[in-house]
């Protein structure tokens, strides 16, 4: 019986993989880190979206660790919204976690509840397994100390600070915008020419205009730009109705190659994502067939990049057929799906 997380998602050695899963409203990246001849896997961000045939994450990542005897070596939340940590407590219990890092938010709203799942996971690790994101100039630095990713260096560019219970009696739409003003961002860096995945999360204007572009500028250029909050206008504009000009500063310095976008088609977003005028800015800069809408055929994206440096990035439908959750999809993992195999051209061999 073919086992097609494994099939998609591991890669040849000392090759850094990075899956772009199509989630339907909501947001996960999963990475395979090379380290020596070994790979970690890391998750960034997940949801459960069963109306838009999003990918059943706990099932996915049981069938990855099927007879490996691994965990889900990091889980990295760059804020406590519930389209970026959904299905977190059922990862964990199906499949385990070593560390988690945080952006160490505490949501309101309707996000308050959801939220317990995130604090089930960080009571069960404890705190030397849990670390807090915070914005710094120095590499692979977690809560001020030096916290190692396989062989992939990264730099947290933010949040500058802490969005807590100490403004429990804030308005909690205010609590909303200021957790995206705060948001996790994260640059991952690999190869000896190296090659750059920009993380960005929700941040909003008001997150790279103040706290961002100016300090962080020679961390920002990146290939690979997973773009702010599924496509929608915050990324320019102080709000999603556009009014008035595009702040671009971050993007003149981050000049992607290819730029990702999670979130389901417009008429199934009920946010409208991804926004017209913000897929216009991204289409000019990084070319139309470089901005890769996950949600336009309900696919993944597939990055590869070697130790030198060489990069190439795939489209696979495979990994929705097998698990998605909707009536469209299978959700019957491992046996599911079918077709060929995607084949990396790095090294000729399949991937996995």
């Amino acid at each position: 019986m073919s086992n097609i997380a494994q099939e998609i998602i591991l890669p040849p050695v000392r090759v850094l993989r990075v899956v772009f899963l199509y989630v339907g409203q909501g947001e996960a990246t999963l990475f395979a880190v090379p380290e020596g001849d070994n790979h970690k896997i890391v998750l960034v961000d997940s949801n459960l979206d069963l109306e838009n045939n999003g990918i059943d994450i706990p099932k996915l990542l049981e069938d990855l660790f099927q007879g490996l005897n691994k965990q889900l070596a990091v889980y990295i939340n760059t804020h406590p919204h519930k389209d970026h940590f959904g299905g977190i407590r059922k990862i964990y219990d199906t499949v385990g976690i070593e560390q988690l890092w945080h952006s160490g938010h505490k949501p309101g709203g309707e996000h308050k509840e959801a939220y317990e799942d995130l604090e089930y996971v960080i009571k069960k690790l404890g705190t030397d397994r849990v670390f807090c994101l915070k914005g710094s100039r120095e590499e692979n630095k977690l809560d001020d100390k030096e916290v190692k990713l396989g062989d992939v260096n990264y730099n947290v560019l933010s949040p500058a600070e802490y969005v807590t219970d100490d403004i429990a009696d804030e308005d909690p739409d205010a609590r909303y915008r200021r957790i995206h003003e705060q948001c996790g961002v994260i640059r991952f860096r690999y190869g000896r020419q190296e090659k750059q995945i920009l993380i960005t999360g929700d941040a909003n204007r008001a997150a790279w205009e103040k706290h961002i572009t100016e300090y962080h500028k020679e961390r920002l250029p990146s290939t690979v730009l997973s773009t702010v909050h599924h496509g929608s206008n915050t990324f320019f504009w102080e709000n999603a109705e556009a009014e008035g000009g595009p702040y671009t500063a971050h993007l003149d310095i981050i000049t992607p190659s290819y730029a990702i976008v999670s979130a389901p088609t417009r008429e199934k977003s009920k946010h409208d994502h991804p926004h017209k005028e913000a897929m216009e800015i991204y289409e000019k800069r990084a070319g139309r067939d470089n901005v890769k809408h996950l949600g336009e055929r309900q696919e993944c994206v597939v990055l590869d990049i070697d130790q030198s440096g060489n990069m190439e990035l795939f489209p696979d439908d495979q990994l929705v057929n097998a698990y998605g959750l909707g009536k469209n999809g299978g959700g019957k993992g491992s046996s599911g799906g079918g077709g060929p195999i995607i084949m990396t051209r790095l090294d000729r061999k399949p991937m996995g």
